[in-house]
């Protein structure tokens, strides 16, 4: 999916299969089109404030992964 999203602004969700998801928020460029497919280290967007951004957070990307649409710690699912 990719696209405005409300409150996340310009937003890129990359299905990974397996009903796991990452979500990138806030983008200010999307450099990817729906139903691309992405490789690891590809810049698919570029840090923006789109969206509802509060308080003095400036530019940045929201991160999110999703596992069957339950929020998942980041932290367990990268490669570090």
């Amino acid at each position: 999916e990719i696209g405005w999203n409300g409150g996340y602004g310009n937003v890129i969700e990359v299905d990974h299969g397996n009903g796991l998801v990452t979500l990138y928020a806030h983008n200010k460029e999307l450099n990817v089109e729906e139903g691309e497919s992405v490789k690891r280290g590809q810049t698919i967007s570029l840090m923006g404030n789109t969206g509802l951004v509060y308080g003095k957070t400036g530019i940045n990307v929201h991160f999110e992964v999703r596992l069957n649409g339950v929020k998942k710690n980041p932290l367990l699912y990268l490669d570090m």
